[in-house]
């Protein structure tokens, strides 16, 4: 069983950004699995890395978006995207060097950030991106 499950709820209604979420649940749940299975570093460390840039490519994004509507609140969502990186980073780092626990609080996390990020935060800009679409 998945940790995170996509359903429409989550959809913004863009498919580009659509796509990315489902993305983003897919490299959570991966990670959840190898965990679980205690497959540790041979499978752990390669989808983190992935996570990681996948966290950039995803952000950067999504700003890009919200530049093209002038979403007015842009500043507000991209401190957010920020901490969210530096939290991903650090969970990272704290893996790397032997912590391997972590990885639970960082699937916790993820989990509950990426779905109140989705259902909160995202929606605030679908109006505007949806006037240039």
């Amino acid at each position: 069983m998945p940790l995170i499950e996509w359903n429409e709820m989550y959809s913004i209604g863009i498919e580009i950004i659509d796509e990315q979420h489902k993305k983003f649940f897919s490299i959570i749940n991966i990670l959840f699995d190898a965990m679980k299975e205690g497959r540790g570093d041979e499978l752990v460390l390669p989808v983190l890395k992935e996570l990681q840039d996948y966290v950039i490519h995803h952000f950067q994004s999504e700003e890009t978006w919200m530049k093209m509507c002038d979403y007015p609140y842009i500043d507000k969502h991209k401190l957010e995207h920020q901490d969210a990186v530096k939290m991903v980073n650090k969970f990272v780092m704290e893996y790397e060097r032997g912590k391997q626990d972590v990885i639970i609080d960082m699937l916790k996390f993820l989990s509950a950030w990426l779905q109140d990020h989705i259902l909160e935060t995202d929606r605030e800009y679908i109006p505007f991106l949806k006037e240039i679409i």
